[in-house]
């Protein structure tokens, strides 16, 4: 049986089989012990005795003594036995008894030594000794008698009755029991075939596919991670299809240009001199550019990238890094500041990489900077981190985008659109350094306009 509703069933009913036979085994079994006790003490074949044995505790006063008679009784005959008030017509062994006094002790038993105490369940079943009108003991048939007592024909069939009604509810039950077992299982199978459907869908190609699953059961939170998890494996694949898209434009726009360059020379169109040559050497450069950083980002996602890790003074580094900036900043009329909070704690990072981070972090600032603008770098010390901050007052990036800034090939609005240079893969690449050194890195709008990158490094143990 290959189904889980068919194991769930098949289960479920050898459970309710167990249960509900037993249940009925038990039930059927404690109700005739307990109408044969009945039977056999309301029967009105134990007057006699009870009488006699009510004479014999008005005599006496007690029961003293009383076991002796018992016992004289039981080792005679059946014919006498009867004669002195045992029930007529019931066998030798039929009427072994016990006697207990009103403090529920045996005081007799017709089998031997008496002891021990009766319990209230069977006192409830026993025949009571009266002396004018007041109990003075109870007559209880011995233990082992009730099941084997002969019924009438009235009895045996209000047995046989109550027998056949145990057994009619206990098929109703595990019927009942069947039906709303069934619906269960089925309101949790139908959720997993709606899975298993949506997950074939997706193993087949089509990671449009969902489980349209309701409810708040664990079936429905695993419906909820599926969606989840096909929903991440569409946008990775549309990534996957937009970068591929991307490597290909960026790929093909500097070959293009070299190409239509090296043309030109052979068929004499440009002369082959060192100012044609120096922009073919420049869009070779671009490629080894753009080869590199994807070499770069292929070894971060493999979790492969190399860190040559030496502890540096954060402040003389970024000071080194922003004075590299200050002839671009310059030429483009911008103004790079520094401003480092007074006792910087040094850290513990690759130097060339995190040089390539500010680098890209700098070229991106003065990159889109109007002519006129500031750029700030900014370092200081919150809890166990350094944050480093580069600051601008450029066009800045609508907040919708702000979590798509660090993604790859990505570009905000037309004021960093492809057209006015980069490959889109600097942020991303920064990203990556900045996560392998147990960083992180967000942007966040200047207030008054403009961007902020901000990047956070863990203090080094030797930092202070």
């Amino acid at each position: 049986m290959r189904s889980l509703f068919g194991k769930g069933m098949v289960a479920f009913l050898v459970v309710i089989l167990v249960a509900v036979g037993t249940v009925a085994l038990l039930t059927g079994r404690v109700t005739e012990s307990a109408f044969r006790r009945y039977a056999l003490t309301r029967s009105g074949m134990w007057e006699g005795l009870t009488r006699r044995l009510g004479d014999y505790y008005q005599q006496r006063g007690s029961w003293e003594g009383i076991q002796d008679i018992l016992v004289s009784l039981r080792d005679r005959g059946p014919r006498e036995r009867r004669r002195e008030g045992g029930p007529p017509g019931v066998p030798p062994a039929m009427i072994d008894f016990r006697i207990a006094n009103t403090r529920r002790q045996v005081v007799g038993d017709t089998r031997g030594l008496p002891r021990g105490t009766v319990s209230r369940g069977n006192l409830e079943s026993s025949v009571p000794i009266e002396v004018e009108g007041e109990v003075v003991g109870y007559l209880l048939p011995a233990a082992g008698n009730q099941p084997n007592w002969p019924l009438d024909a009235g009895q045996a069939t209000f047995l046989f009755r109550v027998r056949r009604i145990l057994w009619v509810g206990a098929l109703t039950a595990l019927a009942v029991a069947l039906v709303v077992g069934g619906l269960l299982f089925r309101s949790i199978t139908a959720p997993l075939r709606e899975l298993t459907s949506a997950s074939q869908a997706i193993a087949k190609g089509d990671l449009s596919a969902r489980a349209d699953v309701e409810g708040q059961d664990e079936v429905a939170q695993l419906a909820d991670s599926f969606n989840e998890m096909a929903e991440s494996l569409h946008r990775m694949e549309e990534a996957r299809r937009s970068q591929t898209a991307d490597i290909a434009h960026e790929l093909r726009t500097p070959l293009t240009v070299l190409q239509g360059t090296l043309e030109a020379m052979l068929d004499g169109v440009y002369p082959t001199d060192r100012k044609n040559l120096r922009a073919a050497l420049r869009q070779t450069r671009t490629l080894s550019r753009l080869i590199e950083d994807l070499r770069l980002l292929a070894l971060a996602d493999a979790g492969r990238l190399h860190l040559e890790v030496e502890c540096l003074d954060l402040e003389a580094f970024l000071g080194q890094v922003v004075e590299a900036y200050q002839p671009r900043a310059k030429e483009q009329r911008i103004v790079l500041t520094l401003e480092v909070s007074s006792s910087l704690p040094s850290v513990c990072v690759d130097r060339d990489r995190l040089t390539q981070v500010m680098g890209n972090l700098l070229s991106n600032s003065l990159h889109y900077v109007p002519p006129g603008g500031r750029v700030n770098v900014r370092a200081d010390r919150k809890a166990g981190d350094v944050v480093v901050a580069v600051v601008d007052d450029g066009p800045g990036v609508p907040l919708r985008d702000l979590p798509h800034l660090f993604e790859r090939f990505w570009r905000a609005d037309r004021a960093r659109r492809r057209a006015t240079g980069g490959s889109g893969l600097g942020l991303s690449i920064a990203r990556h350094i900045v996560e392998a050194h147990g960083g992180r890195i967000w942007a966040e709008e200047t207030p008054g306009g403009g961007l902020t990158v901000r990047f956070s490094l863990p203090v080094s143990d030797t930092g202070g």
